[in-house]
């Protein structure tokens, strides 16, 4: 390989490193964010269907009038024999293009003729791009542009491995020598990471800045925005100022976007346009825009029956339809000062995919509706990287196998006793502890990062926690002392046995107010079977709440000849 080639190789693989370091990056917030791993490689998505038609394009196709089974559509492995990409000249010149819509790193590539028994590609080229724009060659030990070796049949699959990996989203195959016709279906061979769904129910949350009413049993909630939903989200008002927002929770990697439109309904109600905008705390916000600044891209989308396939071209597409084709648009991509608008959905049910040339990191994202048919309706989803690794500053894990979610308690502030005792706890603090220990992020057991409560002042001690504001409440975790570094002259660990029942409330009024907490429980944990003695306390409310505040209050076991009792509390989390 040439120095000149060697040295472009390099730079597309640290190009890849650069790529994946996205979630290594300190964004606004500050908050780092795990990098993902490839190393597994195997079949990219040809095969299992992952890579959809509209991914799939060809210098050029055999006409299907003259020949049905000759389709880009049809150029993935092992499908039935007889189909297959054929082009429609019988030219060296000729490819078949794959969008991976996420970066990979290639090792191989796999092709099989038509299946037919008479047409099979002998020999192809390969190239490949991240951009579609800047193109290269794979090439051999030499720096030459490698020729590869193809088939000698057409039933056979053939794999074909590079000498090295190779990083990009686009790949082309390039048809050199051939059998009768150039015709091919092919696999790529590599890994592939942020490319999986994200902010999916129950982890992702949607809030939107308006819902149309309930009415005749259709639900237009913020939550029926989900892509999985057969509704769909509906503004109240039909003006340029909605939006429908998703907390991803953790700042993680997005690559993607999806779209359809509204699904209970048979009116026409889809979004035809809009913006994303990105946040990583909801104050500051920026307009996704195309790093790459290229000319405004055009998307023709074509129906054939039950087949969609979505061309692009630098230039706006000729808008006549094929003799298949059922119907066919345009759905411009512009760039403009707010940022890129995204063509969105012709119909209610038909999905649209938006791979970004730009990948960003952000914990709240924004669709921007700026037109739309009849009403302001739409479902939509995200494509990235699924957040790995520890749970950063203000997020937490239900249990180890959940997906970190956000904990609304994390350094908000707290009180002994309903403020009442707050200040002679604090003259104590060296033997009650503070009360933001329980707040403070550090779920470290040992008992000076910890908050107690006992019973020397009151007969039922309670620590509260204010959030900010009404939120949804589902439950609270509670990381408790188990007696580790304990002072041999404290009998801190004698009192929790005495302790019999910690119960949680929520509820909208807090500090010097009256609060009738009966009527407020979420839940409580007991002294039976010793659930109240393990590491960590889980209370899940019997039903989902509202509220501002919430509390614990501790309980100690009736008609014991000792009544004090300590409750220590090192680390309280509330989710919704």
């Amino acid at each position: 390989m040439s120095f000149a080639n060697g040295q472009q190789h390099i730079e597309l693989l640290k190009s890849f490193e650069a790529y994946l370091a996205h979630r290594n990056e300190v964004i606004s917030m500050s908050i780092v964010v795990e990098r993902p791993a490839c190393d597994l490689t195997g079949p990219l998505g040809m095969i299992s269907g992952d890579i959809q038609d509209w991914q799939i394009t060809a210098s050029s196709t055999y006409p299907s009038e003259w020949d049905k089974g000759c389709h880009e559509r049809y150029a993935r492995v092992y499908q039935p024999n007889g189909l297959g990409w054929c082009s429609k000249y019988k030219s060296s010149s000729e490819w078949l293009q794959i969008d991976l819509g996420v970066a990979a790193k290639i090792t191989g590539v796999m092709t099989q003729g038509r299946g037919d028994g008479v047409e099979w590609v002998t020999s192809f080229m390969v190239s490949y791009s991240m951009d579609a724009f800047h193109w290269q060659y794979v090439s051999d030990q030499y720096g030459n542009q490698r020729v590869f070796e193809g088939n000698t049949d057409s039933y056979a699959v053939k794999h074909s491995y590079l000498d090295d990996a190779i990083v990009a989203r686009f790949i082309k195959f390039h048809t050199v020598h051939w059998n009768r016709h150039p015709s091919m279906r092919v696999e790529i061979i590599g890994c592939q990471v942020c490319k999986a769904p994200i902010a999916l129910p129950p982890y992702g949350k949607l809030t939107a800045s308006s819902v149309k009413p309930y009415k005749k049993g259709s639900s237009c909630m913020a939550e029926d925005g989900y892509l999985l939903t057969n509704k769909g989200w509906c503004a109240k008002h039909n003006n340029a100022n909605q939006w429908l927002q998703f907390d991803v929770g953790p700042p993680t990697l997005v690559t993607g976007i999806v779209t359809k439109g509204r699904g209970d309904t048979g009116r026409k109600h889809w979004v035809t346009r809009f913006r994303i905008a990105y946040s990583n705390d909801t104050r500051v916000w920026y307009y996704y825009k195309d790093a790459s600044h290229l000319d405004p891209k055009f998307y023709m989308l074509a129906m054939s029956q039950r087949h969609w396939s979505w061309r692009r071209s630098g230039t706006a597409p000729n808008t006549t339809a094929d003799t298949n084709a059922t119907a066919m648009f345009m759905i411009p991509d512009r760039e403009s000062p707010e940022g890129l608008e995204f063509g969105g959905n012709m119909d209610k049910s038909i999905e649209r995919f938006h791979y970004l040339n730009s990948p960003f990191t952000a914990r709240f994202i924004r669709f921007h509706p700026i037109d739309w048919e009849n009403h302001i309706s739409m479902r939509a989803g995200l494509i990235g990287c699924p957040f790995t690794g520890e749970c950063t500053d203000g997020f937490m894990r239900i249990n180890k196998y959940t997906p970190c979610v956000e904990n609304l308690a994390f350094k908000k502030e707290s009180w002994i006793n309903n403020r009442r005792h707050y200040k002679r706890h604090i003259r104590n603090q060296w033997m009650h502890g503070h009360a933001g220990r329980a707040v403070d992020g550090d779920d470290d057991q040992s008992l000076h990062s910890c908050t107690i409560l006992d019973n020397f002042y009151v007969e039922k001690p309670i620590w509260m926690v204010d959030l900010g504001k009404k939120a949804d409440i589902n439950g609270v975790r509670i990381v408790t002392w188990q007696g580790q570094g304990q002072d041999p002259r404290t009998s801190y660990r004698d009192y929790m046995y005495n302790l019999d029942k910690l119960v949680v409330y929520v509820d909208s009024k807090g500090g010097k107010e009256q609060v009738d907490l009966e009527e407020n429980m979420c839940g409580f944990i007991s002294r039976l079977n010793d659930a109240l003695f393990k590491p960590t306390l889980h209370v899940q409310c019997t039903s989902p709440m509202q509220g501002r505040y919430v509390y614990i209050e501790a309980w100690g076991v009736p008609n014991r000849w000792s009544r004090l009792f300590s409750a220590v509390l090192c680390e309280v989390q509330v989710y919704d």
